[in-house]
């Protein structure tokens, strides 16, 4: 900018014409649209008026210190904005500036010494607070550090948004230089038992909400590490009971159950993280404090399923009385963490409880909730691939499994049968579960006799199963898979439209099918692969141009041939005109012999570019 200036190409703009005045305030320049746009072209005069003691002040005002009602618009929403928006430059004599004393500090985190504040100006001084956290976290912890009971004061605005963002960062800071012990001084603070105290029934719903994020983001943070202060401190013995008589004493359901379980379910996932998929032998009393307690409560829990509400409301499927619930869609996705753990205390429980009938029993009962079909689909495909057999014996004989997906298959058909019949919104997930019996069926003894022993299994197979199955396998459309790359012989590209009598590729069993995801892998090709395999893919569209380009020119060849046989078809009336009559015309044997004993003469140039022509058209 100064160089066009310097030269002329550019008027001076307005923020040079305040600077040159005697005597000009800081709104003066905040009412100027060019303001930002000179702050990041690090004006020399102008960021030696900004970082002026009044000059921050008057900054620091404007995003924490709420406007008059009677002030003007600009004063209640743009100063604070372009003060946020200049705080958080890259201008280091500002930030260096701000940190030569703690006045300023002190004034951004004032805000939490009040009982409530301006949301709006709070989200500007979370931003700023973030960003200096990020930029001098050193000097930024060393201040928080020092302040008397700043974890509680967080704690206590846990229901604002720009308070919950502000701590996240402080948790987060162990991972930046300068920042290490962070979570140790934090769990000194008592900073998960304060977040827990938060799922309390008698606090809003804000406070459950938020307290379930943070303790969420604190687990994913610390996915890999073993040694999170804060996160042992979450899995002691004291604060999972401490969160559990929250979440059982939250009657009638509300919030603090919905979120509290929430958390419990993070903690469960994590712990699969970390483990394998092979069954673990550990005896009940040996389990860490958050298994030992959910099985505890599970009994619990499956009451919960059971019971109904009075409550109904109509759906665009018809009338829902009762409905789901997220609290019984909670506790379903709660069970099938605990399966997921792989713990064969934990199965034996389920099985004593029989909790599989009663999640089969909601599966079915509620045919358009696919929320709740995706976690039953996801708790028999756990138990199906497992290695207990126990278990998988369970599912199909105790909960019956085998007859309840017959009967709605059942139901199903004969609700198409009907005027305006629907497909069953559970069908995809109870095919997909067929599907997984008779595949594992192949390799299990006990599964394939319990299969054999019901009739009425092979008939749906055989009849429902198969053809759907063979429906979802067929390429949409009759799209071939051979023009993604070029066939190896016409033979080999003629074999991929051989059907059977039904119109469908050919299936011999109901295990042999291709996946939607192997279907991907077939269908997805990258030009390296293919160059590695010696192969280049056939570009189909270009093809097609070329063979359009080379129709035109046939085209334009043929009407030019046809010109010339016209032409020439002329010229031979005019000469048959000119030539004298005929000789009256001689046998075979005699034309023979003339041509045997005299040289026929040559054609004309005319007759033989006739002729030519006339042989290329044909």
């Amino acid at each position: 900018m100064s160089f066009w200036r310097n030269f002329g190409f550019q008027p001076i703009s307005h923020i040079e014409s305040i600077l040159d005045r005697d005597f000009f305030t800081l709104e003066d320049l905040f009412d100027e649209d060019e303001l930002l746009q000179e702050c990041k072209t690090q004006n020399k005069r102008l960021i030696e008026f900004l970082i002026k003691p009044e000059s921050l002040n008057g900054m620091f005002e404007f995003i924490t210190k709420e406007a008059p009602e009677e002030a003007e618009r600009k004063r209640k929403e743009n100063y604070p904005f372009l003060a946020s928006e200049i705080l958080c430059m890259d201008i280091q004599p500002l930030i260096e500036a701000v940190y030569r004393d703690d006045l300023y500090l002190q004034q951004l985190y004032e805000f939490l010494n009040k009982p409530n504040f301006n949301l709006g100006l709070a989200a500007y001084t979370s931003k700023v607070a973030i960003n200096f956290l990020g930029r001098k976290t050193i000097d930024t912890m060393a201040y928080i550090k020092k302040q008397d009971n700043i974890v509680e004061k967080f704690i206590k605005h846990l229901d604002k948004s720009p308070v919950v963002d502000i701590l996240l960062k402080i948790i987060s800071i162990e991972e930046y230089q300068g920042g290490a012990g962070t979570l140790d001084w934090l769990d000194r603070c008592n900073l998960i038992g304060g977040i827990i105290d938060e799922f309390d029934p008698s606090l809003d719903s804000e406070y459950h909400e938020n307290a379930s994020f943070i303790l969420s983001e604190i687990v994913e943070m610390t996915r890999n590490v073993s040694d999170s202060p804060l996160l042992e401190r979450l899995e002691s013995e004291e604060m999972i009971k401490k969160l559990y008589s929250y979440i059982l004493k939250d009657v009638p359901l509300g919030t603090t159950f919905l979120y509290g379980l929430t958390v419990i379910i993070r903690l469960l996932r994590r712990d699969k993280d970390n483990s394998k998929n092979e069954p673990v032998v550990t005896p009940l009393e040996e389990l860490t404090p958050l298994f030992k307690e959910s099985i505890v409560h599970i009994e619990e829990f499956n009451k919960l399923l059971k019971q109904t509400s009075e409550a109904s409301f109509t759906t665009t499927t018809g009338p829902l009385s009762p409905p789901l619930g997220f609290h019984r869609l909670k506790v379903i996705e709660f069970f099938a963490d605990l399966i997921n753990s792989r713990y064969l205390c934990i199965d034996k429980k389920i099985m004593e409880l029989d909790i599989l009938s009663t999640c089969l029993e909601l599966f079915f009962k509620y045919p358009w909730n696919n929320l709740l079909h995706s976690q039953i689909h996801q708790i028999c495909q756990i138990i199906l691939y497992s290695e207990n057999d126990e278990l998988k014996m369970s599912l199909l004989k105790d909960a019956k499994l085998l007859d309840r997906i017959i009967e709605a298959d059942q139901a199903n058909t004969n609700e198409l049968k009907q005027v305006k019949g629907i497909r069953y919104g559970f069908m995809g997930f109870l095919n997909s579960i067929a599907q997984s019996i008779c595949d594992v069926s192949k390799n299990s003894p006990e599964i394939k006799q319990i299969v054999d022993e019901n009739p009425k299994w092979g008939v749906f197979v055989t009849e429902s199963l198969e053809p759907v199955l063979n429906i979802e396998n067929e390429p949409l459309g009759e799209f071939k898979p051979s023009l993604m790359t070029a066939p190896e012989s016409a033979e080999e590209d003629d074999d991929q439209y051989d059907n059977d009598d039904n119109g469908y590729d050919n299936y011999d069993s109901v295990g042999d099918y291709v996946s939607a995801d192997q279907y991907q892998d077939q269908m997805d090709y990258s030009d390296e692969d293919d160059y590695e395999g010696g192969q280049k893919p056939i570009n189909y569209i270009e093809e097609e141009d070329d063979e359009e380009e080379d129709d035109d020119i046939r085209f334009q060849q043929q009407q030019q041939q046809q010109q010339q046989l016209n032409h020439h078809d002329n010229q031979d009336e005019l000469n048959e005109q000119q030539q004298p009559p005929q000789q009256p015309q001689q046998d075979d044997k005699t034309i023979q012999d003339s041509e045997a004993v005299v040289e026929t003469p040559k054609e004309s140039s005319v007759d033989q570019e006739s002729t030519e022509a006339k042989t290329e058209s044909s």
